[in-house]
């Protein structure tokens, strides 16, 4: 089975990085510029998983969270944020916010990819075990 993943980000060089990188783990990769191109994208597809930028320069990066989290809640566990700050910088992040695993940036692309497996595996499980078929 080969995973979706759509990736956020309004930096053209780390969309193209990203894409090969992701493609090359076997990944079903779309990447989108800004937050109304993914809105568009997640009504038109389902994807596993979002790589979300949290600098965006049209809505900040945690507005968009929520707003996607709250129209598509299956995505909740299912997305990955990518930033230049340590979670220490935002203490007011709500709980859905500060439970997403952060992809500090700059990263390499084997953090890259070990973080994409490790969310993936977990929310296969989480679903295997909600659809009863998991082992425990």
């Amino acid at each position: 089975m080969s995973f979706r993943i759509l990736v956020v980000d309004d930096e053209p060089s780390l969309r193209r990085t990203l894409e090969r990188a992701l493609t090359s783990f076997d990944y079903q990769v779309v990447v989108v510029a800004d937050p109304h191109s993914a809105y568009l994208m997640l009504d038109e597809s389902r994807f596993d998983l979002v790589l979300l930028d949290l600098r965006l320069p049209q809505m900040a990066g945690d507005t968009f969270f929520l707003a996607i989290v709250r129209r598509w809640p299956r995505l909740l566990g299912r997305v990955i944020l990518m930033s230049g700050d340590p979670p220490s910088a935002h203490p007011d992040w709500p709980p859905e916010l500060v439970a997403c695993p952060i992809l500090s940036k700059p990263f390499t692309l084997d953090s890259l990819g070990e973080m994409v497996r490790t969310v993936l595996s977990q929310t296969e499980a989480r679903s295997d075990r909600r659809e009863g078929n998991g082992h425990g």
